[in-house]
Formats: structure tokens, sequence, C-alpha cells
């Protein structure tokens, strides 16, 4: 027989299972060729060239092993007694033939180390597996630098410490050796910690620099007290280093247009003065 005779005979073995409820692979593999040793048996004194030519032995082959399979497959019947009732072998159900002959009905009572009807064989993946197998990546290879909290911390408090470097000491509410005391001090705090106890110190600077200011101009722009008061509330109320550096900026802008409209010209400092030199 050619391949196409045996994939035809092959076709019609797993449909004649499949009507059954069989769909082990391993079932379809050991009866499919049994079906096959059959035919070439009983067709080996000359050559087939089409499935017609067969068709008649392979239609007995196929009944031969539907009549054992449904032998197997059918469920014994008891009685009420619980006695077992004789059930004779269908007539037209021929005598088992030996291993050697090579029929399909002889494979029924040679199977018992088959996996159940219902059981997927170990080697067949399903697609869950599949879908598994293909989601699977290998590793790249690339480890991603984890950070230590002290690292995390530090970069938190950089724009804190860029402020006190630069905006602090430009208007000269602090100067450089005090900065870099206050940036010291921040190590081991987180952000909020360290800027709320450095805002406290800012107040004060800025509150202590503004009263000397008052009493050495004799309340300079802030005269009024009702002006002094809304100043120092300000001065109270800012609860950032960005809000202590706008608020220093703004005194001393204020500071400077008051010195012009008075002849003063401060140059040492947020709230250092120079007396006018009156020339004769």
């Amino acid at each position: 027989m050619n391949d196409a005779i045996e994939m035809n005979v092959s076709g019609r073995v797993m449909l004649l299972l499949s009507r059954l409820g069989i769909r082990d692979a391993r079932c379809l593999s050991i009866y499919r060729g049994a079906v096959v040793s059959a035919l070439r048996n009983g067709t080996s004194s000359r050559a087939v060239s089409s499935l017609a030519e067969i068709e008649p032995l392979l239609s007995a082959q196929l009944d031969l092993l539907e009549d054992a399979l449904r032998a197997r497959l059918r469920p014994s019947v008891t009685q009420h007694d619980s006695e077992p009732e004789a059930v004779s072998e269908p007539d037209n159900v021929p005598a088992q033939p030996s291993a050697a002959s090579g029929d399909a009905e002889a494979l029924w009572c040679d199977d018992s180390d088959l996996p159940p009807t219902d059981e997927q064989p170990e080697n067949v993946i399903t697609g869950n597996e599949k879908k598994s197998q293909r989601g699977t990546k290998a590793p790249s290879g690339y480890v991603p630098s984890v950070k230590s909290m002290e690292d995390k911390l530090k970069d938190e408090r950089k724009p804190v410490q860029k402020l006190l470097l630069e905006d602090c000491v430009q208007t000269g509410l602090i100067d450089v050796p005090t900065a870099k005391r206050l940036i010291q001090a921040m190590t081991g705090k987180t952000s909020q910690d360290a800027e709320r106890d450095i805002v406290e110190h800012l107040r004060q600077l800025l509150q202590v620099q503004v009263k000397s200011f008052i009493r050495k101009s004799k309340g300079g722009p802030w005269a009024d007290p009702r002006t002094q008061e809304d100043l120092r509330k300000d001065i109270h109320a800012a609860n950032s280093v960005r809000g202590v550096v706008m608020l220093s900026r703004q005194v001393v802008k204020e500071r400077r247009l008051w010195e012009q409209e008075n002849g003063r010209i401060g140059i040492l400092g947020l709230f250092s003065g120079r007396k006018r030199i009156v020339k004769s």
C-alpha cells in the first residue's frame, strides 16, 4: 500500500475512535497499525493501487475493531439482588485470534497498559501550556541598579541644598559656611524633616535682621507698627525654604527702594547700611 492509502486508513480509524469517545493518541497509533497490518496480510499476494480495491477488507476490519471496543467499553449489568447476570457474547463476534494473526480485534484484550480514554498522554501539550511556553522569555542579563535609602534621601534633599547655597546666600540671608553647615545637618533625614528644621532657623534669622534694620533706621520702610506686625506674620507663615527666600527678596527690594529715596546705600549684606557722605 502507498502512503495515500495508509493516510485514508488512518483517517477512518480516527473517526471510529472519536465516535466511541477514545481520544488518546497512543491508542490511535496502536489501532491504526493493527488495521494496516491486517490489510497488508490480506493483500500480500497482489499490489494495491487504490482504496476501493481494499474497501471490503477495510470495512470488515473496522467492524471487528468497533465490536471489540464496544464490548470492552460496555458497563457491566447488575441485578437488584447484586448477583451478576451472565452476559453472553454476541453471535457475530468471532473467536479471539492470536496476537500473531494481526487482526484489529485482538487489540482490545492487549491494551491494558494504555491510559484511560479520557486521560491525556504525558507528551501532549495543552493549549495553556503552549501559551505559557510562548510567553516565557529568556533573561536579558540586565540587572537594574538599586539605590540605597541614603542615596534616595540624598536625591530628595538636593533642591533644598541648592536653594541654601545659591538663593539664600545671594540674598544675604546666610553666608556660605552657614549654608554648608545646614546642608551637613540634613544627613540621615528625609527632605520634609530636614526642610522643616531649616525653615525655622531661616525665619528666625530673617526676623532678627529685619528688627535690627528697623532699630538702626528708625523703622525704615516699616516705621508703622501695623506694617511691622504684618511683616512679622508673613515671616512666621513661611513654611518652606523657597517661601522664606521669596519673602527675603521682597524685604531686600523694599529696603533698597527706601534707601534710594532717603539717600542710603547698603553694600555689606542684606541689612547692612552705609552713612551718606555729604560733600561741602
